[in-house]
């Protein structure tokens, strides 16, 4: 009980020193097997992505439309270390957790193995592996947030919101996937440039899962809605 206290005042004491610039955090435990991070309170704009389990903190919250969202500050990858996140998620897939138990959530959270020089690092890289699917994700995903490469993305804005990952590889893009670049070039069926089926676009999703904030940071044909997606679908085993 001693040591569990001590852990509590040590998480709290370093979380507010990790982000001295930002109010006194609350504790969230993410809920959902893969969780969108917004620029904006109420907006589609994904910065970032937070995956099941994982412990963040909220310094302020808004309500848009009815939906309470959260800001959250940073992730706590450790008892010793805080990511900035800096962005905004509907607070109800996050579940409110006491500085003691987002302390020991952290103090477990230590890795089976040491990543190898060309794996990446974080708790993205050991919770994923390098070109297969996450089964051990993918028995503890929600129901709710299993996504399946023929079903309709239940989120976003169009074309991606409405349409399943399998029709998207074969459709026109929004955007071109370099700026400047002459529009005869690229509005066209993805298919035209790119042979993607299931196991191929498994494998370039798992590599989103490593890195979300960069990323999300670039431009994609269709938007950071279907990086997000195919996030999901990688998390939910790439069924």
């Amino acid at each position: 009980m001693i040591g569990r206290v001590v852990l509590c005042v040590a998480l709290a004491c370093f979380a507010g020193t990790a982000l001295a610039q930002e109010p006194a955090c609350t504790f969230y435990k993410v809920d959902t097997n893969t969780l969108q991070i917004s620029k904006d309170a109420g907006g589609d704009r994904f910065i970032d992505a937070l995956f099941d389990g994982d412990v963040a903190c909220v310094t302020s919250k808004t309500n848009v439309k009815g939906v309470e969202w959260g800001f959250v500050a940073g992730k706590l990858e450790s008892l010793k270390k805080v990511t900035a996140v800096n962005g905004w998620t509907p607070l109800q897939r996050l579940k409110p957790i006491s500085a003691a138990d987002a302390a020991a959530l952290l103090a477990a959270a230590t890795p089976t193995a040491a990543p190898s020089s060309n794996s990446p690092s974080g708790p993205a890289a050991s919770k994923v592996p390098a070109t297969t699917p996450n089964t051990a994700a993918a028995a503890a995903a929600h129901p709710e947030d299993v996504l399946h490469f023929d079903q309709p993305v239940p989120f976003g804005p169009y074309p991606v919101n409405g349409h399943s990952l399998k029709d998207l590889t074969n459709s026109v893009p929004m955007f071109s996937p370099v700026e400047g670049l002459d529009d005869k070039l690229w509005k066209k069926k993805c298919s035209s440039c790119h042979q993607w089926n299931k196991d191929s676009l498994c494998k370039q999703a798992l590599t989103y899962l490593r890195a979300p904030k960069d990323v999300l940071r670039i431009q994609h044909p269709f938007g950071g809605t279907l990086k997000v997606a195919l996030m999901r679908w990688a998390r939910s085993g790439c069924e």
